[in-house]
């Protein structure tokens, strides 16, 4: 008995001295703090201007500009938040001063083509809103790339405190500009208010929160890190758009504006989830499993088993959720008008609970550095996605052009599976064997609570 609780004691203080329980415990925290509070926030000011302002058809003309707006910044993605949270130099100077030029040259270049593009996509979807609309809101992602690079220096130490209240904070603001344009002017104006306020105030916010203050430098091998590490990222995360978001511009040329509004505000309300968890994983996992792999094979699987456990545990709830009370939440918050989104939300949620299980796993893979699998899992998921929505609505119609989604982001899994094998097979088997198990229980939940949805 003395032997064993002197076991477990000196396991306790390994455990305890290397400081990651407690790291990650407070980061934690913070980050899921941050996170149902900002949601909190944004996903109120979208009902509440979907309530008494807001008809499904403006929800449909903004859920364009939204999207076409991820799409520049998924296709320019660099992956540099990510990439100083994991590089070696990710507390040099010298690199972090790079980084924010790369940065801020992004952010000028998105608002350019937003410009740009903005009367033809006007024309195309031959809805004359979208020129100003798009126009204006390409603006926020030249402000967000004037955002310090302490923050991500904090991210990269999962030290969240700062990031976390002044997002809050600019979120806060955000949300009582946003209503109260709607008051004075029931428009997609409102919304767009929404976007700029929360980037400008965070973007200026997060010069204050940590030092060093960055400069205008460049120095020639981070650069270079910088673009190499990126270009497979620019490539996932293009990709990833197309399958993931990229429904709308196809949605958009064959339901009416009313629908796509409703399809709109249903990924919306699914994505809080799927982004919180997305949210923590970056800001906890992958820089713990990033330090893991760093020094530890036995550590860096030991730690992404206990991550593989909770995110399916996760999933598997969230798909039983929205397809349990999918219909009541809409019918309980929104108008008759926005009925539809109730079906979607719980097609959806079967989607999000698949994205939830594949977390652990891409963030292992970017903790490798081995991002092309990434971008060949979201190639795989948009290949499905696009053959399989075409088809469906035209042999069926809306919902079955839903459901294909499910179908295209299964298929996304296998490459990452592919990939890790590279350097770890006993989790790549591990992995084929959780993944069954999860795509029957979900066919189960599916059967089990439709009928009575």
């Amino acid at each position: 008995m003395r032997a064993a609780v002197s076991a477990l004691n000196s396991n306790l203080l390994r455990w305890s001295s290397s400081g990651r329980a407690g790291v990650a415990i407070r980061g934690g925290i913070w980050s899921i703090a941050g996170y149902v509070s900002v949601q909190l926030l944004r996903t109120g000011t979208t009902l509440v201007l979907a309530r008494h302002f807001l008809g499904p058809e403006l929800f449909g003309i903004i859920g364009l500009v939204g999207v076409f707006l991820a799409g520049l910044s998924m296709f320019s993605e660099l992956g540099i938040v990510t990439n100083i949270v994991q590089h070696p130099r990710g507390d040099d100077p010298d690199f972090l001063n790079t980084a924010f030029c790369i940065q801020a040259a992004r952010g000028s270049a998105i608002w350019i083509v937003s410009l740009m593009a903005a009367y033809p996509m006007a024309v195309l979807y031959e809805q004359p809103q979208l020129l100003p609309l798009l126009a204006v809101a390409g603006f926020s992602e030249m402000i967000r790339g004037l955002t310090s690079t302490s923050a991500w220096t904090l991210q990269r130490h999962v030290k969240l405190r700062s990031i976390t209240l002044l997002l809050i904070a600019s979120e806060a603001v955000a949300f009582g500009i946003s209503v109260l344009w709607a008051l004075i002017s029931p428009s997609a104006w409102a919304l767009i208010a929404r976007t700029i306020t929360a980037a400008a105030l965070y973007a200026l916010g997060s010069h204050f929160i940590a030092k060093p203050a960055v400069r205008f430098r460049l120095d020639r091998a981070a650069a270079r890190d910088i673009l190499h590490f990126g270009g497979w990222i620019s490539l996932g995360t293009a990709t990833y758009f197309l399958s993931s978001q990229g429904e709308r511009l196809i949605l958009g040329k064959l339901v009416t504006p009313a629908e796509l509004g409703c399809f709109s505000l249903a990924v919306m309300l699914i994505s809080v989830p799927g982004a919180g968890i997305s949210q923590v994983l970056s800001q906890i996992f992958l820089p713990m499993i990033s330090a893991a792999v760093r020094t530890t094979r036995e550590g860096t699987v030991r730690d992404f088993a206990k991550a593989r456990q909770i995110c399916f545990a996760i999933g598997l709830a969230a798909a039983v959720g929205f397809l349990v009370f999918g219909k009541p939440f809409v019918s309980l918050l929104l108008n008759p008008k926005y009925q539809m989104t109730g079906w979607m939300m719980q097609i959806l949620g079967l989607r999000l609970a698949l994205d939830v299980f594949a977390a652990p796993l891409s963030n292992l893979i970017l903790a490798f550095g081995l991002t092309k699998y990434s971008a060949a899992g979201n190639t795989a998921r948009l290949i499905g996605m696009v053959s399989g929505v075409w088809i469906a609505f035209a042999l069926y119609g809306l919902w079955h052009a839903v459901v294909a989604l499910i179908l295209a982001q299964a298929l996304s899994y296998f490459p990452l599976i592919f990939g890790i094998k590279k350097v770890l097979p006993e989790v790549a088997v591990a992995e084929l064997r959780w993944y069954g198990v999860f795509l029957v229980l979900l066919a189960l939940a599916s059967i089990i609570t439709w009928p009575n949805a």
